[in-house]
């Protein structure tokens, strides 16, 4: 579901689970910073990642013992994209560049897609 095509309740919830996001946010700025050779990370999705989820894709439900995963990718610095994926509950989030950027890369939607490449062209234009 878009964005767009949420109930004004909907919308303003998305806009609270943006914001308590943040935290999530920043620790992937942390986790790039500290690794300047790396443009992608996997870490298991905040609980506000997880609502909005629930609030953008209704009856996505979780088989038990799997969740939800977040995959990073650094476009540039301070850019950042992220797919959503569900894995078993208890994988290492501690992966190597290759198995992240192949996490991300079968989670993308062409959507997903889309998006990274108006990203990139924009920042492109850029001086």
């Amino acid at each position: 579901m878009s964005i767009a095509r949420l109930p004004r309740a909907g919308q303003r919830r998305l806009k609270r689970l943006t914001a308590d996001n943040e935290p999530s946010i920043l620790s992937d700025a942390r986790f790039f910073e500290r690794r300047p050779g790396r443009n992608h990370r996997i870490r298991v999705s905040s609980v506000a990642e997880v609502e909005m989820i629930r609030l953008l894709h209704p009856g996505n439900d979780l088989t038990p013992g799997m969740r939800w995963y977040t995959s990073v990718r650094q476009i540039r610095k301070g850019i950042r994209c992220r797919v959503f994926t569900i894995g078993l509950a208890d994988l290492d989030c501690d992966a190597p560049e290759d198995v992240c950027l192949w996490v991300y890369e079968r989670g993308r939607t062409n959507r997903d897609a889309e998006i990274e490449t108006s990203l990139r062209k924009a920042m492109e234009a850029l001086p």
